[in-house]
């Protein structure tokens, strides 16, 4: 099992000019992608396990913010070389991977975050993530959660399996607990994003808030929304041939050699 030195564990798939990490949502591990990744031909893919999960249990994995999560992710691709490459993260995962954009603008060069984590954040109270932060290893209450943002629960049972056995304590407390991550706020920042970003949206995604997902956008210049109205929360899982045709679509136009049929120029943007 391959990990860097500060514990993240890595699987590099395929080969190409340009690279791609991927990586998962909260409580998946990088097989989130097994479906995904083999239609991607044409690049250099790293999968990360997310710290303090699944692989990379052992890496630095403080979640009460995500800039501290995102410290842990620049230091394992550094470790990896990884000079300039494009980001595509899944809930929890796309909103690190905004994070690790607007820190690193001159090092990725595209950014795309599937059913995101909204960068406002949560409000104090909020019923989901106190009941989600109640159930750590609870395998009643994860699989009703899971089943509940599943279209397929036949095709995310590794989720299950991730969430209730291979996340960390102290991971799952300091984002879910009362002052953890998943309260804290990016959003002031999304006005500087220096990096092509992209989000992804499910007509039937039970999890993310579409209208604090759209001000996301609507805040970052030359932000592009993609509204799949078929998919739900775990599109990587249960649609991957679509999931693929996105990012494939939207990395092509940023690529050193842009994929055949994308034009660079023909961006589309949220006004």
């Amino acid at each position: 099992m391959p990990k860097t030195n500060n514990g993240v564990h890595y699987e590099v798939r395929g080969d190409g000019p340009d690279s791609i990490v991927l990586l998962p949502g909260l409580g998946c591990s990088l097989q989130c992608w097994s479906e995904t990744a083999p239609l991607l031909d044409g690049y250099r893919l790293i999968l990360m396990d997310l710290p303090g999960h699944a692989g990379s249990l052992h890496a630095p994995a403080d979640g009460s913010s995500l800039a501290r999560i995102a410290e842990t992710v620049i230091d394992a691709c550094d470790e990896l070389g990884l000079e300039r490459f494009a980001l595509v993260g899944l809930s929890f995962g796309g909103a690190l991977s905004v994070r690790i954009a607007l820190d690193r603008p001159g090092q990725v060069f595209a950014v795309m975050a599937l059913m995101p984590w909204n960068a406002g954040g949560t409000e104090a109270g909020d019923p989901v993530i106190e009941r989600f932060h109640e159930s750590f290893r609870d395998v009643e209450a994860v699989t009703e959660a899971v089943g509940a943002m599943s279209l397929d629960p036949s095709s995310t049972t590794d989720v299950v399996r991730t969430m209730t056995s291979a996340v960390t304590e102290r991971f799952w407390r300091s984002w879910l607990g009362t002052g953890g991550g998943a309260y804290t706020s990016m959003f002031e920042e999304l006005s500087g994003m220096a990096v092509p970003a992209c989000y992804v949206i499910g007509g039937r995604d039970t999890i993310a808030p579409q209208d604090k997902l759209i001000a996301d956008v609507r805040a970052m210049p030359g932000g592009r929304l993609v509204f799949l109205s078929e998919a739900g929360h775990l599109a990587p899982y249960e649609s991957p041939e679509l999931v693929a045709r996105e990012i494939r679509e939207f990395i092509g136009r940023h690529t050193s050699a842009p994929a055949e049929g994308v034009s660079p120029g023909r961006e589309q943007t949220v006004a």
